[in-house]
C-alpha cells in the first residue's frame, strides 16, 4: 500500500513539473500539493507531527498516546490478576495436589518474568507476591513449631497419667493438689496453642524473635531442653529471620530439597 502511494506520488510530482513547463500554475501548484500529501502518508509513521498545506499529521501522537493509555490500563489489570496467580501458586500442594517445591518455584520465576516483560514493576511484583511469602515464611516456621510441641508432648503425656491416677473421690486435703496437676496441666496446653496462635498470624515481622522467646519463656520445658531446641533449631530460625527481612531463601538448595509435609 505505501509503494503504492509513493510512485503516485512521484507521478504527481512529474505531473506538477509538466503542468508548470505548460504555464499552468494553479493545477502545477495543485498537483504538487497531492503529490507532498501522498508523501506525508508514506512517510507518516517516521514523523512524529507534521503540518502544512492546511493539514496536521498528528497522527502518530494520538497513537502514541492511545498506546500508552492502553498499556497503563492493561498493566492495571495485570497486577490484580499477578495477585491472584502468584496466591495460586504459592497454594498448590495444600489440598491434595502434589507440586514439588522446585516446580513452584520456576513458576513463580517465569510468572515473575512475563509480568516484568508487560512493565510490572518491582514493587507491585512484591505487593502481588504478599501470598507467596505468606506461606513460605509459614511453612519455613512449620518444622520449628513441630519441634516445639513434640518436646511439650512428654510433659502433657505425663501431667496427664498423674491425673489420671489420682484417687478419686478427692479428698478436701488434696484438692489443692489436685487443682494444682490440672494448672500444670493447662500450662502445657497454654504453650501449645501459643504456638499454633503464632504460626498462624498475618502479621510475620517478628517470627523468629517470637519463637526464641516461646522456647525460653516455657514454663514447662526444663533449662536443658530449652538449650537443646534452640540449638537444633538454629538454622531453621536463621532460615526464617532471614526470609522475612529479604523476600528470599537463606538456605534454598535445602528449601528445595524438602516437601511440604517435612
Amino acid at each position: 500500500m505505501r509503494l503504492t502511494i509513493f510512485i503516485t506520488a512521484l507521478v504527481l510530482f512529474a505531473s506538477g513539473i509538466g503542468l508548470g513547463f505548460l504555464d499552468k500554475v494553479s493545477a502545477s501548484v495543485a498537483t504538487y500539493a497531492a503529490a507532498v500529501l501522498g508523501l506525508v502518508f508514506v512517510f507518516l509513521p517516521e514523523f512524529k507531527k507534521f503540518k502544512g498545506l492546511g493539514i496536521e499529521a498528528e497522527l502518530l501522537d494520538r497513537k502514541i498516546e492511545e498506546a500508552d493509555r492502553l498499556i497503563a490500563q492493561l498493566r492495571d489489570i495485570t497486577v490484580p490478576i499477578a495477585e491472584m496467580l502468584l496466591s495460586a501458586t504459592a497454594r498448590m500442594g495444600r489440598l491434595g495436589s502434589a507440586m514439588p517445591r522446585h516446580q513452584k518455584h520456576d513458576l513463580l520465576q517465569r510468572i515473575e518474568r512475563e509480568l516484568r516483560k508487560c512493565g510490572v514493576s518491582d514493587a507491585q511484583l512484591e505487593q502481588a507476591k504478599m501470598d507467596w511469602h505468606r506461606y513460605n515464611i509459614f511453612d519455613l516456621s512449620g518444622p520449628v513449631f513441630e519441634s516445639i510441641i513434640r518436646a511439650l508432648e512428654p510433659h502433657l503425656k505425663e501431667q496427664d497419667s498423674k491425673l489420671r491416677s489420682f484417687p478419686h473421690p478427692i479428698s478436701p486435703d488434696r484438692k489443692n493438689e489436685y487443682e494444682q496437676l490440672i494448672e500444670e496441666r493447662n500450662i502445657v496446653l497454654r504453650e501449645k496453642q501459643t504456638l499454633r496462635d503464632l504460626q498462624q498470624l498475618k502479621n510475620q515481622s517478628k517470627m523468629a524473635v517470637s519463637i526464641s522467646s516461646c522456647i525460653r519463656d516455657s514454663q514447662v520445658l526444663n533449662h536443658e531442653e530449652k538449650k537443646n531446641l534452640l540449638e537444633s533449631l538454629k538454622e531453621r530460625i536463621k532460615d526464617i529471620e532471614h526470609y522475612v527481612k529479604h523476600k528470599d531463601f537463606r538456605r534454598l538448595s535445602v528449601w528445595l530439597g524438602e516437601t511440604d509435609d517435612a
